[in-house]
Protein backbone atom coordinates (compact mmCIF):
# COMPACT_ATOMS: atom_id res chain seq x y z
CA UNK A 1 0.00 0.00 0.00
CA UNK A 2 1.50 3.41 -0.95
CA UNK A 3 2.21 5.94 1.74
CA UNK A 4 -0.16 8.82 2.03
CA UNK A 5 1.49 12.17 2.35
CA UNK A 6 -0.13 15.03 4.14
CA UNK A 7 0.09 18.29 2.27
CA UNK A 8 -0.80 21.60 3.80
CA UNK A 9 -3.35 23.52 1.86
CA UNK A 10 -2.56 27.19 1.54
CA UNK A 11 -5.42 29.57 2.20
CA UNK A 12 -6.77 30.78 -1.09
CA UNK A 13 -8.24 33.99 0.32
CA UNK A 14 -5.26 36.16 -0.51
CA UNK A 15 -5.01 34.79 -4.02
CA UNK A 16 -8.70 35.48 -4.53
CA UNK A 17 -8.23 39.03 -3.31
CA UNK A 18 -5.23 39.47 -5.62
CA UNK A 19 -7.18 38.18 -8.57
CA UNK A 20 -10.20 40.38 -7.83
CA UNK A 21 -8.12 43.52 -7.33
CA UNK A 22 -6.12 42.79 -10.47
CA UNK A 23 -9.20 42.34 -12.61
CA UNK A 24 -10.79 45.46 -11.12
CA UNK A 25 -7.68 47.52 -11.87
CA UNK A 26 -7.53 46.32 -15.47
CA UNK A 27 -11.26 46.92 -15.93
CA UNK A 28 -11.23 50.44 -14.51
CA UNK A 29 -8.15 51.54 -16.44
CA UNK A 30 -9.51 49.90 -19.60
CA UNK A 31 -12.80 51.77 -19.20
CA UNK A 32 -10.87 55.02 -18.84
CA UNK A 33 -8.90 54.34 -22.03
CA UNK A 34 -12.07 53.43 -23.93
CA UNK A 35 -13.68 56.71 -22.88
CA UNK A 36 -10.60 58.69 -23.96
CA UNK A 37 -10.60 56.93 -27.35
CA UNK A 38 -14.34 57.56 -27.79
CA UNK A 39 -13.85 61.25 -27.02
CA UNK A 40 -10.97 61.56 -29.49
CA UNK A 41 -12.79 59.67 -32.25
CA UNK A 42 -15.98 61.66 -31.71
CA UNK A 43 -14.09 64.94 -31.89
CA UNK A 44 -12.19 64.00 -35.04
CA UNK A 45 -14.58 61.85 -37.03
CA UNK A 46 -18.01 63.08 -36.03
CA UNK A 47 -17.10 66.71 -35.38
CA UNK A 48 -18.70 66.74 -31.92
CA UNK A 49 -17.99 70.09 -30.38
CA UNK A 50 -20.64 70.26 -27.67
CA UNK A 51 -19.70 67.82 -24.87
CA UNK A 52 -22.25 69.24 -22.44
CA UNK A 53 -25.38 67.41 -23.57
CA UNK A 54 -26.45 63.80 -23.74
CA UNK A 55 -23.98 61.14 -22.62
CA UNK A 56 -20.90 63.25 -23.35
CA UNK A 57 -20.48 64.69 -19.84
CA UNK A 58 -20.26 61.15 -18.47
CA UNK A 59 -17.83 59.99 -21.16
CA UNK A 60 -15.54 62.98 -20.67
CA UNK A 61 -15.67 62.84 -16.85
CA UNK A 62 -15.18 59.07 -16.42
CA UNK A 63 -11.41 59.03 -17.15
CA UNK A 64 -10.90 61.70 -14.49
CA UNK A 65 -12.20 59.19 -11.94
CA UNK A 66 -11.06 55.95 -13.57
CA UNK A 67 -7.33 56.60 -13.75
CA UNK A 68 -6.79 57.58 -10.08
CA UNK A 69 -8.97 54.68 -8.93
CA UNK A 70 -6.99 52.39 -11.23
CA UNK A 71 -3.71 53.60 -9.70
CA UNK A 72 -5.06 52.95 -6.20
CA UNK A 73 -6.14 49.45 -7.25
CA UNK A 74 -2.70 48.74 -8.71
CA UNK A 75 -1.11 49.84 -5.43
CA UNK A 76 -3.53 47.57 -3.53
CA UNK A 77 -2.59 44.70 -5.85
CA UNK A 78 1.11 45.27 -5.17
CA UNK A 79 0.52 45.35 -1.41
CA UNK A 80 -1.47 42.10 -1.44
CA UNK A 81 1.17 40.47 -3.61
CA UNK A 82 3.98 41.49 -1.28
CA UNK A 83 2.03 40.25 1.75
CA UNK A 84 1.38 36.89 0.09
CA UNK A 85 5.01 36.46 -0.93
CA UNK A 86 6.29 37.35 2.51
CA UNK A 87 3.93 34.81 4.09
CA UNK A 88 5.03 32.17 1.58
CA UNK A 89 8.69 32.91 2.35
CA UNK A 90 8.10 32.67 6.11
CA UNK A 91 6.38 29.30 5.68
CA UNK A 92 9.12 28.01 3.38
CA UNK A 93 11.88 28.96 5.80
CA UNK A 94 10.34 26.96 8.67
Amino acid sequence: MPKQTVTRQRPEGIRRIERAVGYAAVSVVGLGFVCVIITIVAALAFDVKDHTTGIWPTITFLPILAFPIGILLIIAYLVTSVVRRSRDNKEASR
